[in-house]
């Protein structure tokens, strides 16, 4: 039986964080190296977040909704495109949620996040 646990960090998954606030990208960063992954970021806007997709294909990502004044949602359709699962990390309702389309598939694992669910949530996609 598959551990997925254990696959994540034998294959070193990557994983995208995109998140403007400096201190919760960086608390993610830390907690998601700490499971194993390959942490791309954290980057705080949908630029940053493009180009690194461009540059290296995460295996997954995590991202929050507003990004400042942009929201994320170009970064989520372009991860859509490229089939690479995501989660969302936002304090954000679910009825504001509910109105991108890009984010309609991704759980929200909501902000402040518990970051034992990041890391399941991570393996969950992974698995």
């Amino acid at each position: 039986m598959s551990n997925p646990a254990k696959d994540a960090i034998e294959r070193r998954l990557s994983v995208l964080v995109v998140e403007d606030d400096l201190f919760i990208g960086l608390e993610l960063k830390a907690c998601l190296e700490d499971a194993g992954f390959l942490v791309l970021g954290p980057v705080g806007s949908v630029r940053d977040a493009l180009n690194h997709i461009a540059k290296r294909r995460p295996d997954a990502a995590v991202l929050d909704v507003n990004l400042g004044r942009e929201k994320v949602t170009p970064v989520a359709e372009r991860l859509n495109v490229l089939n690479v699962p995501f989660v969302i990390a936002s304090a954000s309702d679910p009825e504001e949620l509910a109105q991108y389309s890009e984010l309609s598939n991704a759980r929200n694992i909501g902000k402040p996040t518990d970051l034992k669910v990041l890391v399941n949530s991570i393996l969950a996609l992974a698995g």
